[in-house]
């Protein structure tokens, strides 16, 4: 049985996001609908009732996890390890802006499938090796756990898990304030929902019956049943 549940929640809506600029570590504003996917955001953190919650250090992330520990009365931890990939010299950039640079992102890959990032810039090798090490932290605890994030973070982070290439770890849909649920029991993560959107995160967490029971984890594919 899963001895720890994490929700990881991408932040909301940004005015960079809808522009096409690549922010990064960058804070920035949200906008209008950002502002409203945040409120249903924290409803949905505070529903979910984490033992803790762990967030990264810019404010797109941390007005969520502020908000929600302060109304739980909970733990919010900043982590570094939590923070947006870095673009480094084409941090702040409009895409047009990049291309004529001579970049691309999602970074392509060389003839070694190695990532080709920007000078400066993080490549994906690094991104999913720090991801790991958010595994690894989250390992050891139980109970609880939501981790308020960045899109390229958690794709990293879903990336680790299931050890997936680096040419298509990043084509994965996360909307602003969607939500994954990992479990970590038996020495292994587990994907239990993705792309969760704010209130659905809150059914569940009104209705654990709604999560349902994975029947096959009980296949041993011995005669004895």
């Amino acid at each position: 049985m899963p001895s720890h549940r994490i929700l990881l929640m991408r932040h909301p809506e940004t005015r960079e996001n809808m522009a096409g600029v690549l922010s990064g570590r960058i804070d920035v504003d949200l906008t209008p609908r950002g502002e409203e996917q945040m409120r249903r955001a924290i409803k949905a953190v505070v529903a979910w009732r984490p033992d803790r919650i762990w967030c990264s250090p810019l404010s797109r992330c941390r007005s969520i996890a502020e908000e929600a520990a302060y109304t739980l009365g909970v733990p919010c931890e900043v982590h570094q390890n939590l923070a947006e990939i870095n673009f480094g010299s084409v941090q702040g950039l409009h895409m047009d802006e990049v291309h004529r640079m001579g970049y691309d992102f999602p970074w392509p890959l060389d003839e070694k499938g190695h990532s080709v990032a920007a000078p400066g810039a993080e490549s994906f090798e690094d991104l999913i090796a720090r991801a790991k090490t958010v595994l690894d932290d989250l390992a050891p605890l139980e109970g609880r756990t939501a981790c308020i994030s960045h899109g390229g973070m958690s794709r990293a982070i879903l990336g680790a898990v299931f050890g997936t290439p680096l040419s298509t770890f990043w084509h994965v849909t996360l909307p602003n304030v969607s939500s994954q649920v990992l479990t970590y029991g038996d020495g292994h993560f587990s994907l239990a929902a993705l792309a969760l959107a704010p209130e659905e995160v809150a059914r569940r967490a009104a209705d654990p019956s709604l999560i349902g029971i994975d029947t096959t984890q009980n296949i041993s594919g011995s005669e004895d049943r």
